[in-house]
């Protein structure tokens, strides 16, 4: 389409313009419905997705159009070719930022909402399915009751009556009126207040249980139901896996094939022990991370390490000479720990009484001095030894004090 480059002409271009925009406007204002509550959910995704496709047919024809020219254009004013070519490129991309906002739209704004709208959405469905199937129904009733007697019609009709207000009642029982189904319609109309006649089942619940006046939003979304205390507490107090089980079990009891480590590759600490499977698994999670970005981590820090050996329990105060002393000192910490639960415990003074108690006690011997040697009439023969020796000791020391 040339151009007009002339005054009348661009006149008379504007004014035809301006008409077929007049003659058009009632043709649009009559497809155009009034929204009282708003615009809906479903007429957002509609518009979206109609601009999308417009938007996206129109870039389809720049790309067509720009081929066309590229290859029929003959040599001509280069200047008016290069700003053709800027004109079309920039409108190209207009077009692009627009498809980009209307997809933003869709996914991050529209899609969510309809997920979170489903349940409605479906409830509404299924109210309009079953109204249409109700006025069916009647309308079969009603044909087929015209073809009785007239004498019997008065009867069947109050049958009828009768039959349609209780399949009406258990109807609106079992299933969701229209009523009811627009509590929950998307809009302004489904957050309101059901009153009077217009509370319907379980709406009508809601409205009497709720005295209080205070909005409660509806819960739209999935939830899950919390779990009681009793059941987390049983999953917290649930033993941890043991890593030593479970390598015992790998190596030792499993007969799945194994690839085994070279002979001298698991021994640390001057042979004193081996590599646990932890440790090889670190060991070949940082030879695969420098083999793949071709980078040499860096070595273990002093800090790292006395972290890791206060974890570990090991310290410099429990080896000496290269070796590990720390076994040595857990049993006498052990007896002291489990003697130590029993202060002020029991009436008897609990575990570390019976223990004092025991270390007291005396040797129960009743054979005479044939046993242990000691007995009511009788004593020790070390207690005896060592009298005689105080004896003999004493008298030493006389008789050097005489000579003297």
């Amino acid at each position: 389409m040339a151009v007009q480059t002339s005054l009348p002409a661009l006149l008379d271009s504007l004014t035809n313009s301006l008409n077929s925009a007049i003659d058009a406007t009632p043709k649009v204002a009559g497809l155009i419905q009034p929204t009282q509550d708003g615009v809906s959910l479903l007429d957002v995704k509609n518009e979206l997705l109609l601009s999308y496709l417009q938007n996206l047919v129109f870039l389809i024809l720049l790309k067509i159009r720009n081929a066309r020219d590229g290859t029929t254009s003959s040599s001509g004013n280069e200047n008016n070719d290069g700003d053709d070519e800027d004109a079309s490129s920039q409108l190209s991309d207009d077009v692009v930022k627009k498809l980009v906002e209307l997809r933003l739209f869709m996914d991050k704004g529209v899609r969510p909402l309809e997920e979170k709208l489903r349940f409605q959405l479906d409830k509404m469905l299924r109210a309009a399915d079953d109204a249409d199937r109700r006025k069916e129904q009647l309308a079969q009733k009603a044909a087929a009751g015209g073809d009785d007697d007239d004498d019997k019609s008065e009867s069947d009709e109050e049958d009828d009556d009768e039959d349609d207000e209780a399949e009406n009642g258990a109807d609106s029982l079992a299933r969701p009126g229209p009523a009811s189904a627009n509590q929950f319609a998307p809009g302004v109309r489904g957050f309101e207040k059901p009153t009077g006649a217009a509370a319907v089942g379980m709406a009508a619940a809601a409205t009497a249980e709720d005295k209080t006046g205070i909005y409660r939003p509806p819960k739209i979304a999935p939830t899950v139901m919390p779990t009681t205390e009793r059941r987390e507490a049983r999953g917290d107090r649930r033993p941890m896996k043991s890593a030593t089980m479970d390598e015992y079990i790998a190596e030792e009891l499993s007969s799945a094939p194994m690839a085994m480590p070279s002979v001298g590759t698991t021994i640390v600490a001057g042979g004193r022990k081996t590599k646990t499977a932890g440790e090889k698994a670190e060991e070949d999670r940082r030879r695969d991370y420098e083999e793949t970005n071709f980078v040499r981590l860096p070595k273990e820090s002093k800090k790292d390490r006395a972290k890791r050996n206060k974890i570990e329990g090991r310290s410099a105060r429990t080896q000496f000479g290269g070796e590990d002393w720390r076994e040595l000192g857990e049993g006498v910490d052990r007896i002291s720990r489990l003697t130590s639960r029993g202060r002020g415990g029991s009436s008897s003074g609990g575990t570390r009484a019976l223990l004092e108690k025991s270390r007291k006690r005396g040797r129960e011997t009743t054979d005479s001095a044939r046993g242990s040697g000691l007995n009511e009439s009788t004593r020790e023969i070390g207690d005896r030894f060592n009298k005689r020796v105080k004896t003999l000791e004493s008298g030493r020391r006389d008789r050097g004090g005489k000579r003297r």
